[in-house]
Formats: C-alpha cells, sequence, structure tokens
C-alpha cells in the first residue's frame, strides 16, 4: 500500500463532486486522482488508474452505481478492482444489501457527513469491515434475497484445503444458531485467509456469495 490513499470519485453532480473533492483533499494522505460523472467510457478509464478507494454515487450518468461497479468487476477481474464505497442520499436496507451483494465495502448517506466519508474511506483502504456478522444476517432476514448458484464458486468452496474449510464450518454453524448474541460475536477477521484464496473482495461478500449458493442452509 501506498502512503497516499488514491481516491476515484464519480457523480452526477459537479457541485456534489466539488465539494467532496475539498473534503478528501484536505485529509494529510489523501488524493482524488480520477473525478468524473461515471460514463461508460470511464469503466476503461478507472481499469487503467492507480486508484486505491473508489467512491460512486447511487445514480451515475451510465447506470445506478451498484451496476457501474459490477461491470467494472467483470472488466477488471475482481481482485484487480479497486475496493469501493457507495454514496446515498439516506441509509436504505435494500441499496446496503444491493451492494454488498456486488463487493462494495459500504454505504455511506449523506446524515453521515463528510467525517463519515472520510472514516469510510480510511476503512475501505485498509480493507476493514464496518458490518458484523450480525448485520450481514439481520439485512438478509429482513430483506428479499434470490437464490444464483455460482457453479464456479461452489467448486473453488468444495476445493479448499481442510484447516481452511473448517473455518467455513464454523461460520455455518455460528449462522444457523440464530442466536444473536453468538452471531454478534463471531470474528469476521477468521475468514481473511478464505477471502485471498475465493473471488471475493471481502468476508462480508463471502458471507453474501454463500448464502446465494445454499452454502449456508440447513442440511
Amino acid at each position: 500500500m501506498t502512503s497516499t490513499i488514491r481516491i476515484g470519485l464519480l457523480g452526477t453532480d459537479p457541485d456534489v463532486r466539488f465539494g467532496r473533492k475539498l473534503v478528501l483533499s484536505s485529509q494529510p494522505k489523501f488524493e482524488v486522482v480520477f473525478d468524473s460523472v461515471g460514463s461508460p467510457e470511464d469503466l476503461e478509464a478507472i481499469s487503467q488508474s492507480l486508484i486505491d478507494v473508489l467512491i460512486l454515487d447511487q445514480r451515475l450518468l451510465s447506470d445506478a452505481g451498484v451496476t457501474f461497479y459490477s461491470s467494472l468487476r467483470k472488466l477488471t477481474g475482481v481482485k484487480q478492482v479497486p475496493p469501493a464505497i457507495l454514496t446515498a442520499s439516506f441509509a436504505q436496507p435494500y441499496l446496503l444489501l444491493d451492494a454488498l451483494q456486488e463487493g462494495i465495502f459500504d454505504v455511506v448517506s449523506v446524515e453521515q457527513g463528510a467525517a463519515g466519508l472520510v472514516a469510510a474511506v480510511s476503512r475501505t483502504y485498509s480493507r476493514a469491515n464496518p458490518h458484523s456478522l450480525s448485520t450481514v444476517w439481520e439485512l438478509i432476514c429482513t430483506q428479499t434475497t434470490y437464490r444464483t448458484v455460482d457453479l464456479n464458486f461452489v467448486r473453488l468452496v468444495d476445493e479448499l484445503p481442510q484447516g481452511l474449510a473448517s473455518s467455513l464450518k464454523q461460520l455455518k454453524a455460528v449462522w444457523q444458531s440464530s442466536d444473536l448474541a453468538t452471531i454478534e460475536n463471531f470474528d469476521l477477521d477468521s475468514l481473511n485467509k478464505l477471502v485471498s484464496r475465493l473471488p471475493v473482495l471481502s468476508s462480508v461478500e463471502l458471507i453474501l456469495a454463500m448464502n446465494r449458493s445454499g452454502l449456508l442452509d440447513v442440511e
């Protein structure tokens, strides 16, 4: 990692982008190196830029921010895409779930202010999970999710060495306990070695991918 955090900033409102650029650039280790509206052409430009953290607004010129990031991942590859934050006008559980499922690290609402955005950039750069397992569990329990089995993902999970597979067994046991205290205390960092072996960017995305593929279901 570099000493300076290079930030890409995408949004359709130039005034909002300018204000965010001022806030971010005022931080000693932040530098905004890409600033645009989120057009289709930006996909290729971002893939060739040195960006440490990407900030996308909920709506971009070409599409929704989540959809844009999904397209970027397909272009660059999951492990090469810069980790991202989505910005929104207010907190929306459905949007948060959609974003996390696409590998976006966090959603920051306007109510969280400049300090919330700055903190989110620092967390995302360090790959620190802003959400607990209980947050993910409650999102899935309260929001409509659709089963999409990724056969390649399932194959890679099946091929994990026994030592790593044991971490998934522990996750599954905790998940199926339905005990909020147990779920809250689960250490997401215990899944970091799995994240490095699978096509996901974070332990939260790993959990959501497992859920979509039925790997957390009761047998």
